[in-house]
C-alpha cells in the first residue's frame, strides 16, 4: 500500500488539533514529538486509525505520533508546507507548561526537571552509542590482531572514541544549552574550564585552589554528567539577566564578560562539586538495587519495557546508563533489560509469523523481527503485530521477564553503550556467554509463547493492510 504523504501529513496535523493548536514540533527518529497548546484538542483515538501511524502516546509533555520510518518525510513535508515552528518549544517547555508559572506542584516541577535532562542528554546518546561500538570494534580487532593495537592508526580511533567520553561534560553543555534556548558557546566555554589542562594537573596534589576566598573542590569532571547541567542551567539565566539589564550600546561587551565571570566562581566551588557528589550517588543506589535483588531487577525492568515505550517515557534512562558506565564501568542493569526486551519483542514476531496462516502478517511479522533482533528497532513490531494481537504481548513480557532475570544471576553486564541489537553482543566483553544464553533463551521462549497462546489472525490482517507497517529507523534509547 502507497502512502499518500500530503494527505497524511495534513491529517496528522488536523487530528492534533489544527495549526493553531502547535506550539512546535521536532522529531526523533521513529516518532513526531508535538508540543501542543492544549493536548485536549486532539483527537487521538481518530488519528490511531490513520493509514501510515502506527500509534499515539503522550508523555514528557509531548504528544507523540508513532510513523516509524516514514517520520522523516512527514516532517519535512510539515517543515516546507506549513508555518509551524520546528524544534523544541521555548525555553525547552511547552506552552502549557510556560502557562502555569507560579503554580506549579511539585509533580510538575519535577516533569520539568526531567524533561530538561533528558532532552540535554538526547544528542550526547547518539555519539556514546557511536563511540562504544567504535571501541568494540577495536576491541575484536585487537584480541585477533595484537600488534594492531600499537599502530598508529589504531591509536587515534582510540583517541577518537575516548574523546566522547572525556569530554561529556562539554557535549552535555551543548545540549542542556540547546534545551533552554541560550547560547550553546557561554554554557561549552564554562565546561571547558572545568576540563582545562592546568586544571586537571591539580586534581590530587597538594596545592590548595580557591576563588574570592572560597575553597574550591579540586576533582576530576571527566566523564560527568550532572556538573554541566548544573552549570549549563546557571549560565543560561545569568546571560538572560545581564543582557537583558546591561544597555544596549555596552551590552555586546559587558554581557558575556558578566556572563561567564559571575558563573565561574559559583560552578567551581558549588555547582560541579554537588553535581559530582550527586552523580556517584546516583550510581552507587543502582549498585547497591542491583546488589541486593540481583537478576530479580534486570527481569522486572525489561517485562514493563512495552509499557514504559508506549508512555513515551523510554529516554528518561538515557542519563542514568550513561552515569552508570562512566562511574562504575560497566551497566549491569538498563543495557541488558533493554536488549533483551527486544529480543523479546522480535521472538514473539517470530512466533507470531510461525503460526499465521496470513502471508501479508507473517511477511510483516518476520520484518519486525528482523528489525527487533538486529536493527534494535521495536516500535513496528510492538504497535504493528504484538499489541494489536494483544497475546503476543503477554509472551513479550514474560520472556523479557525471564531472559532479564537469567542475564541477571549469570551476571551480564555492558561495558559499553551500544545499541540493543543483537550486533551489539561484544560490547559485553568478559560476561559475553552470560548475555548470549539470555538473549536466545528469550528468543525461543517469547516464540514459543506466542504459539502456544495463539492469536486472532483477523484484526491483525486488516489493521496490517491499513497501517503498513514500516521497518526502519532507529530510536535513539536503544
Amino acid at each position: 500500500m502507497t502512502i499518500d504523504f500530503d494527505q497524511l501529513t495534513s491529517t496528522i496535523i488536523e487530528k492534533v488539533g489544527g495549526l493553531d493548536n502547535i506550539s512546535s514540533v521536532t522529531h526523533c527518529v521513529t516518532r513526531l514529538r508535538f508540543y501542543l497548546v492544549d493536548k485536549d484538542k486532539a483527537d487521538t483515538e481518530s488519528l490511531k486509525k490513520v493509514p501510515g501511524v502506527l500509534g499515539v502516546t503522550y508523555g514528557m509533555k509531548q504528544y507523540q505520533v508513532i510513523l516509524g520510518k516514514n517520520v522523516f518525510t512527514v516532517f519535512d513535508k510539515i517543515a516546507k508546507d506549513y508555518n509551524i515552528k520546528t524544534g523544541e518549544a521555548e525555553d525547552g517547555y511547552p506552552e502549557d507548561l510556560k502557562n502555569t508559572k507560579g503554580k506549579m506542584g511539585v509533580k510538575e516541577i519535577f516533569k520539568n526537571i526531567l524533561a530538561y535532562i533528558i532532552g540535554s542528554v538526547t544528542p550526547f546518546i547518539t555519539v556514546i552509542y557511536g563511540a562504544g561500538m567504535i571501541r568494540v570494534l577495536m576491541t575484536i580487532v585487537s584480541s585477533i590482531w595484537p600488534s594492531a593495537a600499537k599502530s598508529p592508526t589504531y591509536m587515534m580511533f582510540n583517541f577518537l572514541a575516548q574523546s566522547a567520553f572525556y569530554f561529556m561534560p562539554i557535549l552535555i553543555a551543548y545540549g542542556a544549552a540547546k534545551q533552554l534556548k541560550s547560547n550553546p558557546v557561554f554554557a561549552i566555554t564554562v565546561a571547558s574550564m572545568l576540563l582545562y589542562p592546568d586544571f586537571v594537573s591539580l586534581v590530587g596534589g597538594d596545592t590548595k585552589m580557591s576563588v574570592l576566598g572560597l575553597p574550591v573542590v579540586l576533582t576530576n569532571y571527566s566523564q560527568t554528567l550532572l556538573p554541566a547541567l548544573l552549570s549549563t542551567y546557571l549560565v543560561s539565566k545569568l546571560e538572560k539577566f545581564f543582557y537583558k539589564v546591561i544597555p544596549g550600546v555596552l551590552r555586546s561587551v559587558f554581557a558575556p564578560m558578566f556572563t561567564l565571570g559571575a558563573a565561574m566562581p559559583i560552578v567551581v566551588v558549588f555547582l560541579a562539586p554537588i553535581g559530582a557528589i550527586v552523580g556517584e550517588w546516583v550510581v552507587h543506589a543502582f549498585v547497591w538495587i542491583y546488589s541486593v535483588t540481583g537478576g530479580l531487577t534486570v527481569g522486572l525492568l525489561a517485562a514493563v519495557i512495552p509499557f514504559i515505550i508506549m508512555s513515551g517515557m523510554n529516554m528518561m534512562f538515557g542519563p542514568f546508563m550513561v552515569q552508570n558506565i562512566v562511574t562504575s564501568g560497566f551497566d549491569a542493569l538498563f543495557r541488558p533489560a533493554f536488549l533483551l526486551h527486544n529480543m523479546a519483542e522480535g521472538g514473539a514476531c517470530l512466533g507470531v509469523a510461525l503460526k499465521t496462516k496470513d502471508k501479508k502478517l507473517r511477511t510483516d511479522a518476520i520484518s519486525c523481527a528482523v528489525g527487533c533482533i538486529v536493527s534494535g528497532v521495536t516500535e513496528p513490531a510492538i504497535y504493528g503485530i504484538n499489541l494489536r494481537l494483544k497475546k503476543p504481548l503477554i509472551a513479550v513480557v514474560i520472556s523479557g521477564g525471564i531472559g532479564g532475570c537469567v542475564a541477571g544471576f549469570l551476571g551480564a553486564k555492558a561495558f559499553e553503550m551500544g545499541y540493543s541489537s543483537i550486533l551489539a553482543i561484544p560490547i559485553f566483553e568478559s560476561t559475553i556467554l552470560a548475555i548470549v544464553v539470555a538473549v536466545a533463551l528469550t528468543i525461543v521462549l517469547a516464540g514459543a509463547i506466542t504459539m502456544l497462546l495463539g492469536f486472532d489472525d483477523a484484526p491483525a490482517t486488516s489493521t496490517s493492510e491499513q497501517n503498513e507497517v514500516p521497518v526502519g529507523g532507529v530510536e535513539v534509547m536503544r
